[in-house]
């Protein structure tokens, strides 16, 4: 099967192919296709750091898919995409424009699906424990720091919270 032969609309492929063919491409390039599906709940930054929260829940592929058929409804585009290592493992999120001028910004088309990761992806670190985690939070929030992935969802909209003060 060559590539033009897989290629589908967003309606036509389910979150299953596109993880798939994420996993493909990722392998292609020499990238971990060990996947771990995060939100907002599970990420913390603080400045060029990245903690997760460990042990993923195990329902975070499944929302992943809610996530990526919600995209479907919307009709404003859908995009896999990696943004960091964790345990070699990487952390992605179904990222979902705003509306069709973010589906702009963000180089996406409603037609297909977009895959990404950054090129040099930073190593995450894991919090297992619940005070630490709380405390990572609470140092993230008063950083005052843009942190450079404001497009993760949140496991309850399965929506990016978009900020309406300009920061």
């Amino acid at each position: 099967m060559t590539d033009h032969e897989i290629i589908k609309s967003v309606a036509e492929t389910s979150f299953e192919e596109a993880q798939s063919f994420f996993k493909k491409s990722l392998s292609k390039n020499g990238v971990s296709s060990d996947l771990l599906w995060v939100f907002r709940e599970d990420v913390t930054f603080l400045y060029d750091r990245i903690f997760i929260r460990t042990p993923a829940p195990d329902e975070n592929e499944i929302r992943a898919k809610a996530c990526y058929e919600l995209g479907q409804k919307r009709d404003f585009g859908v995009n896999l995409h990696g943004f960091c290592l964790l345990d070699s493992r990487l952390c992605c999120y179904i990222a979902l424009p705003e509306d069709d001028l973010e589906l702009q910004y963000m180089l996406m088309s409603k037609v297909a699906v977009k895959y990404s990761w950054r090129t040099e992806l930073p190593e995450a670190q894991p919090i297992s424990n619940g005070l630490m985690w709380r405390i990572r939070e609470w140092q993230s929030s008063r950083a005052r720091f843009s942190h450079f992935d404001n497009h993760i969802p949140s496991k309850y909209s399965l929506l990016p919270e978009y900020r309406t003060d300009g920061g």
